[in-house]
């Protein structure tokens, strides 16, 4: 059983942005949403987040929403314009470790993305980084 309270099978927790208010994963229900926990270390986000972006085109016509969650004191000084949400307290991971935990093998430090349907159910599971180019192709499989 999931301790933290869900929206439509999505961990209902808030966030704070990197550029000010908050976010909660919840809201994206109704979306297929992407939620991408990037690794601790500043060299690893560095890539993970240009891995990211250099698939952007591809991921332009798949419909899907992206949430960058990442800690604040870690957060690379190159990507400062890229929104960010905060999981300051590790309530953010630990809710998606409980609802992925048959298939969540890499720790906090490693990160990990979580692709949920329309309707809030959990699809794949992604451990660590490097999966930008994965994800694209789920996504477009699923149109």
């Amino acid at each position: 059983m999931v301790a933290t309270e869900l929206k439509f099978g999505v961990p209902d927790v808030d966030l704070t942005w990197s550029c000010g208010g908050t976010v909660n994963p919840s809201c994206f229900v109704g979306h297929q949403l992407f939620v991408l926990f990037l690794p601790t270390d500043q060299e690893r986000q560095a890539a993970e987040l240009k891995s990211y972006d250099a698939q952007a085109d591809a991921f332009a016509g798949t419909d899907a929403w992206f949430l960058v969650i990442g800690q604040p004191e870690t957060f690379p000084l190159l990507h400062r314009s890229t929104p960010i949400a905060f999981d300051t307290e590790g309530t953010a991971w630990g809710a998606f470790l409980e609802l992925a935990e048959d298939e969540l093998t890499s720790n906090r430090e490693d990160g990990a993305g979580f692709l949920f349907t329309r309707g809030g159910a959990l699809h794949r599971v992604w451990n660590g980084p490097g999966h930008a180019v994965e994800l694209v192709r789920e996504l477009k499989e699923r149109l």
